[in-house]
């Protein structure tokens, strides 16, 4: 199976949707100038969590829980907007680049790379520019972003890191119906894709992407549901916002109750 076979095509975008706005990012994100001090300020009034990373399984439903995650918290899904932003800065189409997604360079790549550079330079320049971008994304915050290894990236004191799983049988049904094919062929792309990621992630990161004790919450999404699922994760964030809200006003040195401001982060602004 061709590689860009093996990638389920995604549900359609919200009717405010994330389609305008790819260029723009990458030009922001890889144009960016950071400002230390606004930075260092930013991170001392933060939340618990300033982005949300979703590792998920093949068939999952990890992308539609992200957006759902995202809608309700009002913050930025990224997930083939990352694939359009780094089409764009590498001037490819967003079916070129998406051969390379989640793809780890082998052994034999790195070894003949000196002597076939034109024909892996693309990769190359996909992980760099991957790498980039995830760390824009993080140091922006109020972000989900949906597999390419962000968790093993991001600060992890500041980011909740979330694994959805599924029975490889019930990932097959749904991706069959989204992709259009036979439950057999979708459950040996599933297979396929989960083998694909695993590699990545140990390749660039060193980490088994599949060790549960890599993530703070592990969510079945077919015993759970999606909606579920979503829940729990927004539920996770809100906490994370409440604990920090309760340790400001226990440190006011006139035990005066606090009214802090309602943050973006928050689905009642």
């Amino acid at each position: 199976m061709a590689a860009s076979e093996a990638f389920p095509k995604t549900e359609p975008e919200d009717a405010g949707g994330f389609r305008a706005w790819p260029g723009s990012l990458a030009r922001w994100l890889f144009g960016r100038r950071v400002d230390r001090r606004a930075e260092q300020a930013s991170r001392t009034s933060a939340p618990r969590f300033r982005n949300i990373c979703i590792s998920r399984e093949a068939g999952a439903g990890g992308g539609t829980i992200g957006r759902i995650v995202a809608r309700r918290l009002n913050w930025k899904v990224y997930d083939h907007e990352i694939l359009e932003a780094i089409a764009q800065r590498m001037e490819l189409s967003a079916d070129e680049v998406r051969v390379f997604d989640e793809l780890a360079p082998s052994v034999v790549q790195d070894w003949i790379l000196p002597l076939r550079e034109e024909h892996y330079a693309p990769q190359e320049a996909y992980l760099d520019h991957l790498a980039k971008l995830l760390e824009a994304i993080g140091r922006g915050g109020q972000s989900v972003i949906v597999g390419r290894g962000a968790n093993f990236l991001l600060p992890r004191e500041e980011t909740l890191s979330v694994r959805i799983i599924a029975p490889l049988k019930a990932r097959a049904i749904r991706l069959s119906e989204r992709m259009g094919v036979s439950v057999r062929t979708a459950r040996r792309a599933a297979s396929e894709l989960d083998r694909r990621r695993l590699h990545f992630d140990r390749t660039m990161h060193r980490v088994d992407s599949a060790d549960p004790h890599n993530y703070d919450v592990v969510l079945d999404s077919n015993s759970l549901g999606l909606p579920i699922a979503a829940e729990v994760i927004v539920r996770a964030i809100e906490a994370g916002q409440s604990t920090r809200d309760q340790a400001t006003a226990t440190a006011s040195p006139t035990n005066e109750p606090a009214h802090p401001e309602p943050s973006q982060s928050d689905p009642a602004a």
